[in-house]
């Protein structure tokens, strides 16, 4: 789908700052620590502590610990790319290892995974591929659970990797960090100019929902030099971020699993509700801006931005790391969580269509060695200050904007995406709801059957 690999190779060069680049769960796995109840000692007198058992010490002797990626490596000349070097340095003088950090094509890592392993090699010791592509690959047997090599309670871990990781009772994924979430930005000069609230105050509040943004949005969007023309919006976007965003705001979604099965949720009554919104704007309320040019058109998500960039809408759903493309805004810019539908009573809500992580081929050798080098090769205590630095470059207007996207990162969901497939459930539905008048219902109807042919090929179809 258009601006995919953009926004994938955008996302890892942030996630650099950490170096590890940048879907559903069914709950945690039980590994509970043991208890710390104290035990009465049996040890003699003479016994000391150098008389304990040792953690066995793990020596590599030269051997390479292999990641396979679409990121470059760190580099010496920033500040965290030395760091990172310099702990691969001590890393690899502890374990006598080789970090062999090896960078290929988009797309190219599955392929690599999946002939390697015809031949019962492992092309590399992690490979940072896509969540859609790693399913199919999982259910081959191409990857090895990491349940066994990793704490997934410890803390140090990204708050929603251990959904993000989780599938089919295992986890297979880890990342230090992820930067990524979805929202709203918008104008601050210009709500601040028509006399509206600022949507922080609201959020205070607690009446950031749906029923108060529309409020707001019949008010800023006008005429404003009376020719007959709307020329002020109160929202645009991208028509299939948008209707991605607003349905995982009322707490619905487009692929559920039911009975062990992953279905097209055609039929849910929060996505539909919130589908229905989304074509309110448009079509009922008019208070978002209609698509210049082809949506599906790189060139209609850049018109979205040039329209937003330059004062003439309120709001603009976007990634987080957008903020940082409008150096050239004049007005000022914030950013505040898309607005709770009636149907979603806990948390805010992201969203995003891509997640990268490190998986490990099952055909690695000495894998808890090698899981456990991963793991202390990572700056783990530069993970908040690193998430801070990239939110003060997203160029916001304040400490609150940057405070709601900071956590942010804590409420978002990745949403079951495949190429092809997932990407045009959004615009399949939003297109001709947008621009062929179609109802929900209609534009759902038309694609109901491919979609669910498609899900069941990636997610039900046995290996």
């Amino acid at each position: 789908m258009y601006k995919s690999k953009f926004i994938l190779v955008l996302m890892i060069a942030l996630s650099l700052v950490w170096v590890t680049a940048c879907s559903k769960t069914n709950g945690p796995v039980n590994s509970e620590s043991p208890s710390g109840t104290a035990q009465q000692s049996t040890s003699s007198p003479e016994t000391t502590p150098s008389d304990e058992p040792k953690e066995p010490e793990i020596n590599m002797n030269g051997e390479k610990l292999t990641i396979l990626t679409l990121a470059a490596p760190p580099q010496e000349d920033t500040p965290i790319g030395a760091m990172q070097l310099k702990r691969w340095k001590e890393v690899e003088k502890k374990y006598k290892v080789k970090i062999d950090w090896v960078q290929v094509p988009w797309g190219e890592a599955i392929n690599m995974v999946t002939n390697a392993a015809l031949s019962g090699d492992a092309v590399a010791d992690f490979v940072m591929i896509d969540y859609y592509q790693a399913i199919p690959a999982i259910k081959q047997g191409l990857f090895m659970p990491l349940d066994d090599f990793f704490d997934f309670n410890d803390p140090k871990w990204p708050k929603k990797m251990k959904d993000w990781s989780y599938f089919d009772g295992h986890y297979y994924n880890v990342v230090d960090n992820y930067f990524n979430s979805s929202g709203l930005f918008y104008n601050k000069t210009m709500l601040q100019r028509e006399g509206l609230p600022d949507p922080h105050d609201l959020v205070e509040k607690g009446e950031w929902t749906w029923e108060t943004f529309l409020n707001l949005a019949k008010q800023v969007t006008k005429d404003t030099n009376s020719d007959g023309v709307t020329d002020q919006w109160a929202i645009t976007s991208s028509l299939g971020p948008m209707l991605r965003t607003i349905v995982y705001s009322n707490g619905g979604s487009f692929i559920q699993e039911k009975d062990g099965k992953y279905v097209f949720a055609h039929d849910d009554a929060k996505t539909m509700e919130a589908i229905q919104f989304f074509s309110d704007l448009f079509n009922t309320h008019k208070v978002a801006a209609p698509p210049q040019g082809d949506p599906f058109d790189y060139v209609y998500y850049a018109d979205a931005q040039t329209r937003f960039n330059t004062g003439k809408s309120a709001f603009v759903v976007g990634d987080i790391w957008e903020g940082s493309t409008r150096a050239d805004m004049t007005d000022e810019q914030g950013f505040i969580y898309f607005p709770k539908g009636p149907q979603r009573t806990d948390s805010w809500q992201g969203s995003i269509t891509n997640y990268g992580g490190f998986y490990m081929p099952a055909s690695v050798q000495r894998a808890k060695e090698k899981a456990k080098i991963w793991e202390e090769m990572q700056l783990w205590d530069q993970v908040a200050s690193s998430n801070r630095a990239a939110a003060e470059n997203q160029l916001l207007a304040d400490e609150k904007d940057i405070e709601v996207m900071l956590d942010s990162l804590n409420h978002t969901e990745v949403v079951y995406a495949m190429t092809g497939t997932e990407h045009d459930i959004f615009w399949n539905i939003a297109n001709p709801i947008v621009t062929g008048g179609d109802s929900p219902e209609t534009a759902i109807e038309k694609i109901r059957q491919t979609t669910q042919d498609a899900i069941d090929q990636v997610y039900n179809t046995a290996p």
